[in-house]
This record gives structure tokens, sequence and C-alpha cells, in this order.
């Protein structure tokens, strides 16, 4: 009589204890997840190139958009290019990323610029994230000497 009682109740616990599991994959500073993240990237900065800023809104996250004024955005990033000069030439100096695959999935890269311009140098970081199954542009940094002149 008890293992009739007690067979129930294991069956139970086990199934209260799978349920609760999340299986994730987490990966650090993966090479192919860098080179999705440069895609976006390189995409950005071709639109940037040729002053097409009116294309750049599905390159943001819904997150970014919440923040930002697309419209400022815009003039910030015309403005910087008369102070700083035309983009000549972008190389990226370092680079971070953390993905995790699984039930709670999501994805973080940090990808940091040596941006050479017409008048001057600028450092420029590029954070991105994982959005429906798409890399956004999360946050969008540019420091120069050109700024403070």
């Amino acid at each position: 009589m008890k293992n009739k009682i007690y067979a129930p109740l294991y069956l139970l616990c086990l199934l209260f204890a799978l349920t609760s599991c999340n299986f994730n994959s987490t990966y650090i500073n993966r090479e192919e997840d860098k080179k999705d993240a440069e895609k976006v990237a390189n995409e950005f900065y071709k639109l940037l190139e040729k002053k097409e800023y009116n294309k750049i809104d599905p390159f943001f996250s819904t997150q970014f958009k919440a923040v930002t004024n697309l419209g400022k955005l815009k003039k910030f990033l015309s403005a910087t290019s008369d102070k700083l000069g035309e983009i000549k030439s972008e190389k990226l100096d370092h680079w971070e990323s953390k993905v995790i695959r699984g039930s709670n999935a999501s994805a973080h890269y940090v990808l940091y610029y040596i941006v050479e311009r017409a008048k001057f140098q600028a450092k420029e970081t590029v954070t991105l994230t994982a959005e429906n199954d798409q890399i956004k542009i999360l946050g969008y940094n540019v420091n120069s000497e050109g700024f403070y002149k």
C-alpha cells in the first residue's frame, strides 16, 4: 500500500524538478559571434560614410529607440561628421561578446573601433544586443579630441 502512495509522489517531485530547470549554454568572446555583430556594425558604418542617416532606423533596438529621439540622433551624426570630418576608415580595435543559448537566451556584444576621420581620429563604441533573432544596436558612443577644439 505504501508503494502505491510513494510512486506518484516521487513522480510529482521529479516533474517539479524537471520543469524548474533551465538549460543554457553560455559563449564568451566566440569568434563567430564577433563576425555576426561586425556584419551589423559594418552596414551601419557604410550608411554613416554615405551620410544616409534616414536609413539607419532599422539598425537600432527598441530599447535604444525608447530612450533616444532618432531625429536628434541624426542631428548628432551630422554634427559629428561636420566636426570630426568624414569617415575615411574604421578598424576594429577589440571586442567582447556574451551569448546565451537556451531557455534564458540573450546576447550582448561590444565592438571598439578606431575611426580615422578627415579632421580627427575617434574612438567609437558600438554596443549590440539580440532582439527577435536579429542583432540590433543598443548604444553608440563617439570619443574624440576634436569635440574639444
